[in-house]
Order: C-alpha cells, then structure tokens, then sequence
C-alpha cells in the first residue's frame, strides 16, 4: 500500500525544523536588538537623546574637531578620541548563549549594560534586549513560514 502521507518525509522536515528553527529565531532576535543602535530606539519608541549633543550642558566639553562627530553619533555608540565606540552594541551583535528548541537564550555580560538598559536615576532607560511587539510578530512570521516549509515538502 503507498504511503500518500508521506509520514516519514513529515517526521523527517519536522525533525529538521527543530534544529533550524530556534537558532533562526535567535540570530533574528539578535539582529533586532543590535538595529535598535542604529535607529536609536526600540519598538517603535526614540531612545531619551544624550546630553553630549545638547551644547548647552556640561557634558558637551569635546574637543572642537570631534564636536561634529560627537553630535552626529548615535545614542549608545558615541565617537571617542582614539576609537569609535560601540562595545555595548558589539555585546549585543554576540549575544546568543544557546537557542535549543525548549529555550533560547541571549544576553550581555557587560557590567553596565543592565544599567543602560533599565535605566538609573543618573540615566535614562534606553531598553533593548526584550521581547517586544515588533520582534514577536516577526518571529511569528518566521515560525509560520517555516511550519509551511515542513508541510509543503510532505506534498
């Protein structure tokens, strides 16, 4: 008798879908949360601006040929006198620990990264690495397809 299911092609897509899935969604995730750099906010919400562009406050005590950069730079990444910043962005950009399908983890192990985060009473919360709105219907789009692959392949 044929096998007009295909069972075991089912079994086989399925089986493939649960080891791809979860490292998809993580890298999805992980690109998500290191664009919020560049769009300088998250989940469709502007990050709070940093004093250092403000020209009217203390903070704002660069030298003259950085001042351009300094008040170009994004929120986050700014532009130091020997380097380019961004290490908290680059933590982020390599943040994935594990992504198994019970569980996907990532995270920063930078000391102020919380701080940056949630915020404090000396800095505003700038928040990122956390499910949002945007990020969960993308990844429901993600899950989608690849539930529709599997079956597909079975026809």
């Amino acid at each position: 008798m044929d096998n007009k299911f295909n069972f075991g092609q089912l079994k086989q897509a399925i089986t493939r879908m649960k080891q791809d899935l979860p490292r998809q969604l993580a890298n999805q995730a992980q690109n998500y949360f290191t664009d919020a750099f560049g769009k300088q906010g998250f989940d469709g919400q502007p990050w709070q601006d940093v004093k250092r562009h403000d020209t009217n406050t203390p903070e704002f005590k660069y030298p003259i040929g950085l001042q351009a950069r300094k008040l170009s730079s994004p929120i986050l990444v700014g532009v130091y006198r020997a380097r380019s910043g961004g290490t908290l962005r680059r933590a982020v950009s390599r943040s994935i620990r594990s992504a198994t399908w019970k569980s996907i983890k990532l995270q920063v192990d930078l000391p102020y990264a919380k701080a940056q985060f949630r915020g404090t009473d000396k800095i505003p919360a700038r928040p990122n690495l956390q499910q949002s709105k945007e990020l969960t219907a993308m990844q429901k789009e993600t899950i989608r397809k690849a539930m529709d692959d599997a079956f597909k392949g079975n026809q």
